[in-house]
């Protein structure tokens, strides 16, 4: 049989099933514990995840030799790795690479702090053998199921770059990013993250392949899988068992905590019910974070150390034809409003879409639209809907409406609107109007922001609105 490499053995570094760490005192005591974390490190080397252990690193200090027991996921093959202490990385790649991954799942279940990495401790490996109760064959070593296998063809790239060119606008742009990625590679489901108005919050822009497409939903640095990717500005991938774990401690804990003041009103962040296997990949052009890429799936291992590298290539792509269009659209605006100036277009009125010729009547009812100035939170007939620039956007193109009947607007006006506080070199406006619409097209249809021309739209509204400002 081929002899057995560290790297051979990828799969067992994934976390799906617990590894278990054997040690003994100087005296004969033996103890063994979980472990949550085993690291891959070189040919010769692994690190161990050092959390809570005491009794384990005091037996090594004593004596330092160990063993590990690791599960393949795939060919439920068992490995017994011998191994000797060499030394402990409290900072660094290694140590920052195992303590990201730990803080994701944290994060993800509600633990985050608690749940934290003291220390990488790095082990030579001196032998792999198989579990002797399941013989090792020429097959024992890891393979992916054929199920899953990678896509990452040169017709796969392919078909995904002519979505993409196809694609003229910023909401044609992430439709057709999640689109390739699924038809042409098989990843069902998926959501893009921008950067907000508000420093360090992603906002969900575009979703594929959930129930409720969750289009508005915020995500801080080091919250989760996005803002941990968004953070530290590196793919992160967590597969399995470890985070339904996590989660199910979480579920128990909260339990046990009644009483507790219940969150802020915020979007849900779309996601499968149970997900056993995540990967986020950051949107990167010379070091600038433009977005973050979010793959869930519930097949545990679903996306292999191939995914996540090929992944991270195509991430910079992705991001470059995303910052591209961004500049594409603000020039194109430049130079529709440089022909119309902008007192004209301030001016222009146009019958709303209930008096057109040929259209119904508005429809009967009205809603009760709340603007809520000091968290800049609006509300549509009882339910939250939007907050930040969006909402500080709607409710001036509601108040123009209301004040001069007008219907028709331009972005070079909203772009010039000092109240907006849009900065003057980069102010991804085309994405907020991205996340308004779609927003606008899920909770409050008969509501309505509908592209014109290049840099210009209409708010249709089909039912009377009452507008109410509250401090």
């Amino acid at each position: 049989m081929t002899a057995v490499t560290l790297e051979s053995l990828a799969p067992c570094f994934q976390g799906l099933y617990p590894a278990q760490l054997f040690t003994c005192s100087s005296d004969g005591v033996p103890n063994v514990a979980f472990l949550s974390h085993v690291e891959y490190v070189d040919g010769t080397h692994v690190a161990l995840s050092f959390q809570f252990f005491s009794k384990s690193r005091s037996n090594i200090e004593e004596n330092p030799r160990a063993l590990v027991v690791l599960m393949d996921p795939e060919t439920h093959q068992g490995w017994h790795l011998r191994l000797k202490y060499v030394r402990s990385e409290t900072d660094g790649p290694l140590f920052d690479r195992m303590s990201l991954r730990i803080e994701t799942i944290a994060s993800y279940c509600g633990l985050k702090g608690i749940f934290r990495l003291r220390a990488a401790d790095v082990y030579e490996v001196l032998s792999i053998a198989p579990t002797p109760e399941i013989p090792a064959s020429a097959h024992a070593v890891s393979r992916r199921p054929a199920t899953c296998d990678p896509v990452f063809t040169m017709q796969a790239m392919q078909d995904l770059s002519a979505r993409i060119q196809k694609a003229d606008t910023l909401e044609a742009l992430v439709d057709a990013i999640l689109e390739g990625i699924d038809v042409s590679f098989g990843f069902g489901h998926s959501m893009i993250l921008l950067p907000s108005d508000e420093e360090g919050v992603l906002v969900v822009v575009a979703t594929r392949g959930y129930p409720e497409n969750g289009v508005g939903a915020e995500v801080r640095f080091g919250e989760g899988i996005g803002g941990a990717v968004a953070e530290a500005r590196q793919p992160v991938r967590v597969s399995g068992l470890m985070r339904g774990v996590l989660y199910a401690f979480a579920m128990h804990r909260e339990s046990l905590q009644p009483g507790v003041t219940p969150p802020r009103l915020r979007i849900p962040l779309p996601s499968l019910e149970a997900p056993e296997s995540l990967l986020g990949v950051p949107l990167l052009v010379r070091g600038e974070l433009v977005g973050v890429l979010c793959l869930e799936s519930d097949v545990p291992y679903r996306f292999h150390e191939e995914d996540k590298t090929s992944l991270e290539l195509l991430g910079s792509y992705l991001a470059i034809a995303i910052q591209n269009m961004q500049w594409r659209e603000r020039q194109a605006d430049a130079a529709v409003d440089a022909a119309t100036p902008v007192e004209a277009a301030a001016g222009a009125t146009t019958p709303g879409p209930a008096t057109r010729a040929g259209e119904p009547a508005p429809l009967a009812g009205r809603h009760e639209v709340l603007y809520y100035q000091t968290d800049e939170c609006l509300f549509v007939d009882g339910e939250y809907l939007i907050r930040g620039l969006p909402a500080k956007i709607l409710w001036k193109l509601l108040c123009a409406s209301r004040d001069a009947g007008r219907s028709e607007f331009t972005n070079r006006e909203l772009r010039l609107d000092k109240s907006l506080n849009l900065p003057a070199w980069k102010d991804n406006l085309e994405s907020r109007l991205l996340l308004l619409r779609r927003r606008l097209e899920q909770k409050c249809p008969t509501i309505r922001i509908t592209p014109r021309a290049r840099g210009r739209f209409a708010l249709d509204v089909c039912r009377e609105v009452a507008l109410t400002a509250l401090p």
